[in-house]
Formats: structure tokens, C-alpha cells, sequence
């Protein structure tokens, strides 16, 4: 949709749509396991959920992402390509450099793509964690 409108949907604040939900869901999990147990949840069991919820919800997007991509438009990766072209002519950079710089991002897309949700997930498991968690008073009653 966005790519659809002229939007770049791999920057602005598109991206923070995920992000939001990304939290939502990870306090929705943390509230499920507290409930599920004893009504605590220690920093660590926290870090735990938030791991394996960024592992699926990366690799989950990813893959929906690639599919997009490479079967259905790929609008939006040459709308982001354009921009970046856009931003380094007016740079100044030569037409040799700019060429490198379009086949490399090209081929390291995906792993930075990769690379960026497994971090960025992590940076959000740690911060709602922070707030989620529920220390037992009586950790070894």
C-alpha cells in the first residue's frame, strides 16, 4: 500500500507500525505466562519469551517480506534503491561509486534485513521486559 501511494515503506514512520505491534504482542505474551504460572516472571524468563518472540516475528516478517518482494512488487525495494541513489547524487558521488553502492546493497539486503529485526526485536524485549517482569518475593519458597 504504501509503496502503492509513493511511500518509501522501508522508512519514515511505516516502520514504528511493527514496532508498536512488536510491543503489544510481547505484553500480551509476558501477562499469558504470568497468568499461566504463579503470577511472577523473573528479568530473565522475560528475556527468554522476548527472545523466542523475536526469533519467529523476524523470521516471520522476513520471509513475508521476501515473498512480496521477489513474486508479487518490487516497487518497494527499487522506490528505497531510488532514494538512496537520489540522496548520494546529491552528494556529489560519482556515477562508479553510486553503481557499487546500488549491486552491494542489493545483495546485502536481506541480511541486514535479518540482522536489523533480530537486534531491533531484542532492543524492544529488553526494554519491555524492564516493565513486564514480576520479581517473586519468595524465590525459593
Amino acid at each position: 500500500v504504501t509503496s502503492f501511494l509513493g511511500y518509501n515503506p522501508f522508512g519514515g514512520g511505516f516502520n514504528y507500525i511493527g514496532t508498536v505491534a512488536n510491543i503489544v504482542l510481547l505484553v500480551l505474551a509476558h501477562k499469558k505466562f504470568k497468568e499461566a504460572g504463579d503470577g511472577f516472571m523473573s528479568y530473565g524468563q522475560g528475556m527468554g519469551i522476548g527472545f523466542w518472540f523475536t526469533i519467529v516475528s523476524a523470521l516471520l516478517a522476513i520471509t513475508v517480506m521476501y515473498v512480496y518482494i521477489n513474486y508479487v512488487d518490487y516497487g518497494p525495494l527499487q522506490l528505497m534503491l531510488d532514494e538512496q541513489t537520489a540522496k548520494m547524487e546529491e552528494a556529489g558521488s560519482d556515477e562508479n561509486a553510486i553503481e557499487t553502492a546500488m549491486e552491494w546493497t542489493k545483495k546485502l539486503f536481506w541480511v541486514f534485513a535479518v540482522i536489523g529485526g533480530l537486534i531491533g526485536g531484542m532492543v524492544v524485549a529488553l526494554i519491555v521486559t524492564i516493565f513486564t517482569q514480576k520479581k517473586n518475593p519468595e524465590p525459593f519458597a
